[in-house]
């Protein structure tokens, strides 16, 4: 398995895993796109002989030193082998050496990603129940 950044030719397989994971709720293509334009190396993916595994993107704020996850993605099939692990320390690495002191994400109050974010620092700073429009509530996490 290899971590490496993602290429505009790996934006289609990015895509479509960000869909089959995210249904309705995924970035669509364009933003993708904007955003491998908007930070460059930021999205890392990890694949094998077999392709696409998963990725992660982060982008950074309007503040210096913060930054944020805005997606991580594992395909169904490579799920719980420690892969989404492996993913966001490398962003959050990789974002740490850019200077950033505060990484933030949101996540779903019963996602059981919670606990892999938990063990990495993340700590709950607030909760939104309204993040995403009506009845999609989300927990603000930081890791400092």
């Amino acid at each position: 398995m290899n971590i490496r950044a993602a290429s505009k030719a790996d934006l289609a397989g990015v895509y479509q895993l960000e869909c089959d994971t995210f249904g309705s709720h995924g970035y669509p293509d364009f933003f993708l796109r904007q955003a491998w334009d908007l930070w460059p190396g930021s999205m890392l993916m990890a694949e094998d002989d077999s392709g696409l595994l998963g990725y992660v993107l982060a982008g950074r704020g309007e503040v210096a030193d913060e930054s944020w996850i805005l997606s991580l993605a594992v395909a169904s099939a490579a799920r719980g082998k420690g892969l989404g692990r492996k993913l966001l320390q490398a962003a959050v690495n990789e974002l740490e050496r850019q200077g950033c002191r505060h990484i933030k994400l949101t996540v779903l109050p019963d996602n059981p990603a919670l606990h892999l974010y938990r063990s990495l620092g993340f700590a709950e700073v607030g909760r939104e129940e309204d993040y995403f429009g009506p009845g999609e509530p989300r927990l603000v996490m930081v890791k400092r």
